[in-house]
């Protein structure tokens, strides 16, 4: 069986590996020569399948290691009767712990009164309800979510959007969708930040397009409020003078904890075993991942401890340094930066040392691994 693969999936070789020979290739670079003879394709986000890529090919497996598939034309794999699968849900706890430091580093940059802020939710799936439930633990302790979606099926306690427009902090957690009755492409346009709350917080680290670029820039040139991304509107290419104007700026890296990623492996293999009719496997090598630890004996504040764990901070100055260094961000750089990403640990896989024992219970409520004392 012959493999192609993102290179920046982790643990290929002791899972799909068994099965196959694996080619690994820049993710945004497959191509249809690619995997003309190949019978198994997994990607992540970046990744364009559709039938101008596979049409000439023998693949008969498709797996991308994401939450979400937009970047996939299904209707085309069935048709074409290619397996297709994802991974729902797989880094969902890395993506919202790290929206939870976006927010806490935003606040530390301007000077905002966690205690005093409301925040809204736009999605209320997998990633919006994790971050629902952290956010109160900091000190954000009115949160409210719209889903349309949810509410038509029939879930309590969800808003329109006039009240999350309403907030202090408005993060966005929605697929990419163009069609329905509820499209989130271009959700956040000219008329959505005509309405927004001045002085506001926009966080997206759902998809880019999500924001309309054009909308975004104004309401920022108008001193609208504030803006933290981790996608980008023109993706991979990114907007100097957006870059220059935002308050907190990532490389699409949310998800990107290497235990998300293993959770993604684990998952597509899963599903791949499934469809070979295969029912026992040798677990994932390193899965889960050895916990690692962090001092935070200096920390004074909770929002130190998140930001210390999730890297955001040092990731906003990579990407910032990488523009004052090049002038520019393109696509190769802002790849590179993905791909050369550090390890870093979701907070289940982080054993907080030297813990002072008023955080004791806030870091046990946020999801870190046991404290020793």
């Amino acid at each position: 069986m012959r493999i192609v693969a993102d290179e920046n999936i982790p643990g290929l070789d002791e899972t799909f590996g068994k099965f196959g020979s694996l080619q690994r290739r820049k993710g945004r670079d497959i191509n249809s020569e690619d995997v003309r003879d190949a019978d198994v394709l997994l990607i992540r986000s970046v990744s364009r399948i559709n039938e101008r890529l596979l049409k000439d090919s023998s693949i008969q497996f498709v797996g991308s290691a994401t939450i979400g598939i937009d970047h996939v034309d299904s209707d085309y794999l069935q048709r074409a009767g290619i397996r297709c699968c994802h991974a729902p849900a797989c880094n969902a706890d890395a993506a919202a712990q790290y929206t939870l430091a976006m927010i806490l580093l935003a606040a530390k940059k301007s000077g905002r009164n966690l205690e005093a802020m409301t925040a809204g939710i736009f999605g209320g799936g997998n990633v919006g309800s994790r971050l629902r439930r952290l956010l109160p633990i900091v000190g954000i302790k009115k949160v409210i979510t719209c889903d349309p979606p949810l509410t038509d099926a029939g879930q309590t306690g969800l808003v329109d959007m006039q009240q999350i427009l309403e907030c202090d902090v408005v993060c966005f957690h929605v697929p990419l969708t163009v069609n329905g009755p509820y499209p989130t492409h271009h959700l956040g346009n000219s008329s959505f930040f005509s309405k927004l709350k001045r002085g506001a917080l926009v966080v997206n680290s759902a998809r880019g397009a999500v924001l309309e670029a054009t909308a975004l820039r104004n309401w920022l040139n108008l001193g609208g409020g504030q803006v933290a991304l981790d996608v980008w509107p023109e993706e991979p290419t990114i907007d100097a003078y957006l870059l220059n104007k935002i308050t907190v700026a990532t490389a699409h890296v949310a998800g990107y904890s290497l235990d998300g990623k293993l959770n993604g492996t684990r998952m597509l293999f899963d599903q791949f075993l499934e469809w070979q009719g295969i029912r026992q496997a040798e677990p994932l090598a390193h899965y889960p991942a050895d916990p690692v630890t962090i001092d935070i004996s200096s920390a004074d504040t909770l929002p130190e401890v998140i930001l210390a764990a999730s890297l955001v901070e040092e990731d906003d100055q990579s990407l910032r340094e990488c523009l004052r260094e090049n002038g520019r961000i393109s696509a190769v750089e802002f790849d590179s930066l993905r791909k050369n990403y550090r390890s870093r640990r979701d907070f289940a896989g982080i054993v907080p040392q030297n813990c002072p024992e008023h955080f004791r219970e806030a870091l046990k409520a946020l999801g870190f691994a046991q404290s020793s004392h």
